[in-house]
């Protein structure tokens, strides 16, 4: 008996050491999106670098958007999609997306050419970094 208390206890303590900090995977996006615009709080007013490092699923796809018509030149948001579409008729894929809005404003020409380079949208390093910085001012799920 005294056997079987030990190895119970051993193992649970084997299961508890693996599981600490790993969060579970993420089976349904639009849930764990509408989570995070429901916490948005926690982001709004702060670099996108926050909420990327919290992300529990990777972003594969980024769209920007100039939405002032008299200023085609500001990047007001820019939408996160977490599948990369292979043609214009897998666009729908990227859906739900997070759309960010950006305070102050992105120049688009910079972000522009990110989305050129990498393959009309595809996420990189490059693009992490171009916007890791950047203030976030609201946060919606796209559907």
């Amino acid at each position: 008996m005294k056997k079987y208390i030990i190895t119970a206890f051993m193992a649970l303590w084997f299961w508890t050491k693996n599981t600490n900090g790993q969060n579970a995977p993420v089976t349904d996006t639009l849930h764990y999106l509408q989570s995070l615009v429901n916490n948005k709080s926690d982001y709004i007013g702060r670099p996108f670098s926050k909420l990327l490092d919290s992300l529990q699923i990777q972003i594969k796809f980024f769209s920007p958007f100039a939405s002032i018509p008299h200023d085609s030149f500001k990047e007001t948001s820019t939408s996160f999609g977490f599948i990369f579409p292979q043609n214009a008729d897998e666009i729908y894929l990227i859906y739900p997306c997070l759309e960010i809005k950006w305070q102050p404003y992105l120049n688009i020409s910079q972000s522009l050419q990110f989305y050129s380079i990498n393959d009309g949208g595809g996420w990189s390093q490059a693009v992490a970094t171009f916007y890791s910085n950047t203030i976030i001012a609201d946060i919606k799920v796209r559907e």
